[in-house]
């Protein structure tokens, strides 16, 4: 498909313009068995997450990697982050993950979703590290790293700053309300994904397979365009995209307006033509526009509603594992591609901690069980869990967030479990 918005090509171009050579992360630090932690060096942020203690048993943060266990980079070079993560490579059974986090509001607002609070990866991480290592799992967390959260302080600071000059009042500013704030925003989304884009860039060029926990479904595009940059370098030849996406929308809205935002990430990817193949499972008619239907078909994408799957056994409908078979055979991978996992948790049933929450959907345990046949029979490369949204009036560890919390550390950790039996790329 051809995009002749002056716009949309204005986007693409920023996008794909040289990515800088600087690393922003806030990196995580674990605190394990009650030990002391002095300060980090002056030029790191960090944030510290302390793994439980429980007597006879371990946890996985016991396990789990972070970079403050394999020397951390002097500055802040691309190259400096590299041979970082090389030589965690070559520690113990060496490093095969990366978990990253990634959140910001403005790929979200540009779709009319609710913005967040920033706490979804810390939210994660926690229940992460504290998940019991069972019989043949330590394996797994000792080749994991939790690197940290990408930061975007500085770009959002930056908008608010303009739009204070402006004499815009951002607090319940929708888009199309006013062209110049929309532009600022659209422009500071390109700018998030280029950053995410370029750590993960870093991450796949030493094939190490990242793993996103993200705020928003646009987290796709960075994570994306990242992959596919950092495989080109590693593998000597262009390695373009296959990307399944559990979603109850197709996320692939037409790039002539919005920017970059949660709602057409996928179809980014397919502009600037490194989206080969794209099959979405748990549809919803009713929360999908006809406009985005067509484009999606237009681009000979693979979809299936959530009404045309029988969750019963109904004999006139394949079944959800029947259409998972389907959608892994539309995604069949050639050598020169890369595959992915995109698990939007608006697709479980009644989880309210998201962005966009559904009433229909899959439950966690089914959405547990597409990830595990996913990964054992697409062996996906890296892994999006997106729109995760705490409350920010309970605290992460107790009620409807801790079961946010464990539901992605459970998803993480099936993931991990599933392609560890999966050789080196």
């Amino acid at each position: 498909m051809s995009i002749t918005s002056s716009n949309a090509e204005g986007m693409t171009s920023q996008l794909t313009r040289p990515l800088n050579s600087l690393i922003t992360l806030c990196l995580t630090r674990l605190s394990r068995r009650n030990e002391t932690l002095g300060p980090p060096p002056s030029h790191v942020s960090h944030h510290d997450i302390r793994v439980p203690v429980r007597n006879g048993q371990t946890s996985a943060g016991d396990h789990i990697k972070t970079l403050f266990d394999c020397d951390l980079p002097t500055d802040k070079e691309n190259e400096t982050f590299v041979k970082c993560l090389e030589k965690a490579q070559l520690q113990g059974p060496g490093i095969r993950f990366v978990v990253i986090g990634s959140e910001n509001y403005v790929g979200k607002w540009l779709n009319g979703g609710r913005r967040g609070h920033g706490l979804n990866y810390k939210c994660f991480a926690q229940q992460f590290v504290s998940s019991p290592v069972g019989p043949g799992q330590r394996n797994f967390f000792e080749q994991t790293l939790l690197l940290g959260e990408v930061q975007y302080d500085d770009i959002t600071k930056q908008l608010n700053d303009m739009a204070h000059a402006e004499g815009i009042e951002q607090t319940n500013i929708k888009y199309g309300e006013n062209k110049v704030y929309d532009r600022m925003v659209e422009e500071a989304s390109i700018r998030c994904q280029r950053r995410l884009a370029n750590i993960v860039r870093c991450i796949a060029r030493c094939s190490l397979r990242p793993i996103c926990i993200s705020g928003g479904n646009e987290d796709i595009l960075g994570l994306g365009y990242g992959v596919h940059l950092g495989r080109t370098i590693a593998r000597g030849t262009p390695s373009n995209l296959t990307l399944g996406n559990f979603d109850c929308h197709g996320d692939y809205k037409n790039l002539e307006e919005r920017g970059a935002h949660s709602g057409n990430g996928f179809s980014f990817l397919n502009t600037i033509g490194i989206l080969k193949k794209y099959a979405v499972l748990g549809l919803t008619p009713y929360e999908n526009r006809e406009s985005m239907m067509e484009h999606l078909i237009s681009t000979n994408c693979w979809y299936r509603y959530l009404d045309d799957i029988s969750l019963i056994g109904a004999p006139n409908r394949p079944s959800l594992y029947e259409s998972l078979l389907d959608m892994i055979k539309a995604l069949d991978a050639e050598d020169d591609e890369v595959p992915g996992l995109c698990v939007d948790l608006d697709v479980t049933e009644d989880l309210m901690t998201v962005s966009c929450p559904a009433t229909l959907g899959f439950t966690r345990a089914q959405v547990h069980e597409l990830v595990q046949e996913f990964t054992r029979y697409n062996k996906p490369f890296f892994l999006l869990l997106a729109e995760g949204m705490p409350d920010p009036m309970i605290p992460l560890t107790e009620g409807i967030n801790r079961t946010l919390g464990k539901y992605q550390a459970g998803l993480v950790a099936c993931f991990l479990r599933n392609c560890i039996s999966v050789p080196h790329i």
